[in-house]
């Protein structure tokens, strides 16, 4: 049997990262000239392979390219030192990013491996690990925003993302026959018996070579219930009845599109939605969350409006479900080819992992 080659070809590598800053973008909102520095700096990594005639990237030579990189920066360009780390912490960050680590397989490249550098004390390294999730009460909290703002798709969006741990690109491409369960004939979800039971999502995403990688993750009950309140919102209209009392009302045509459709989450315009407007969704209720914060006069160390993004919910699920799965298995639902991936989100005692889903239901919300 012929074993597939773990490299990226050089040529493929701008296509990673145009995903790569898009995706980047979308996390820590950087401004466009931030953006367009990192494009540079990385994009003249890209542009050395090239000349050198370096074909492709592998777990074998990436270290080696890198080294020689520096060292070309350092003789040749006569760059100054404080200017190629900028330089190499921009390419590292790239060369680390998870798509391009699933790639390549390789050991997660740091600093010190290309150039000696102060070792991360045990506090910091704590700090940054806390940085990449919510707790549950957190969570809970960003959900209680969502949800007092009464939009049933934005509450159902968010809902399922922290509780599958899927990607942007796989929540926009979900269809309604992606969740395993029966839909009935007005295309509401039949709900199970069981109110504890996590139900099965089918996922569907292409690599950035077209290379189609399907897994499955899971959502609640709850969250099934409000996907459910969502396909109702979308097919009533609120009519004022004979007492002056607005009522929802079922709209026979918009009804039927429901019975035959495909799409499960849909912009204004009845639409599949995109990746911008759900980045947007989660950037409104961060900053709804921060003023309700405000508001209720309490105190909380997080950040919503400068932390909290569509990837920060698919880690704070990830790092929940570590708490009672193996790495194995959070290794599976998080589509991981490589459990180094998965390594940082396990961060809590590993006992806790011994218990499974349904025994303590998640402990997600509600």
């Amino acid at each position: 049997m012929k074993v597939k080659k773990l490299m990226i070809a050089t040529d493929e590598l701008n296509d990673y990262l145009e995903e790569y800053l898009e995706e980047k973008q979308e996390v820590k909102n950087l401004t466009e000239e931030t953006v367009r520095k990192q494009t540079f700096n990385i994009s003249k990594f890209i542009e050395f392979l090239e000349d050198n005639g370096i074909e492709e990237l592998t777990d074998s030579n990436v270290k080696k390219q890198l080294r020689q990189y520096r060292r070309y920066c350092l003789k040749k360009r006569e760059n100054k030192r404080t200017t190629v780390k900028t330089y190499m912490m921009n390419i590292l960050e790239f060369i680390n990013s998870e798509d391009v680590q699933e790639e390549i397989r390789h050991d997660t490249i740091k600093m010190k491996d290309i150039i000696e550098v102060k070792a991360e004390d045990p506090e910091t390294a704590k700090k940054r690990i806390e940085k990449i999730s919510l707790t549950h009460p957190q969570s809970n909290y960003f959900l209680e925003t969502v949800q007092l703002e009464g939009n049933k798709r934005d509450y159902a969006i968010c809902a399922t993302f922290l509780d599958s741990g899927m990607r942007l690109k796989e929540l926009v491409l979900l269809n309604k026959s992606d969740i395993q369960v029966p839909i009935d004939d007005s295309g509401f979800y039949e709900l199970p018996t069981d109110s504890n039971d996590f139900i099965e999502v089918y996922l569907r995403a292409e690599t950035t070579k077209g290379e189609l990688k399907d897994r499955t993750t899971f959502i609640t009950y709850d969250t099934l219930v409000s996907i459910n309140d969502m396909i109702y919102d979308r097919i009533t209209k609120l009519r004022k009845n004979t007492h002056d009392v607005y009522r929802p009302v079922i709209q026979r045509k918009k009804a039927l599109e429901e019975v035959n459709r495909e799409e499960l989450f849909l912009n204004q315009r009845g639409k599949r939605i995109g990746k911008r407007a759900v980045q947007d969704i989660i950037k409104k209720y961060a900053r709804l969350t921060d003023e309700r914060i405000a508001s209720d006069a309490i105190e909380c160390p997080v950040d919503y409006s400068k932390n909290v993004s569509v990837h920060i919910l698919r880690h704070t699920a990830l790092s929940h479900y570590a708490e009672v799965l193996t790495v194995a298995e959070v290794q599976t639902i998080a589509g991981h080819s490589n459990s180094q991936t998965t390594d940082k989100y396990i961060h809590v005692d590993r006992e806790q992992m011994k218990q499974k889903l349904k025994v303590n239901n998640m402990r997600f919300r509600h």
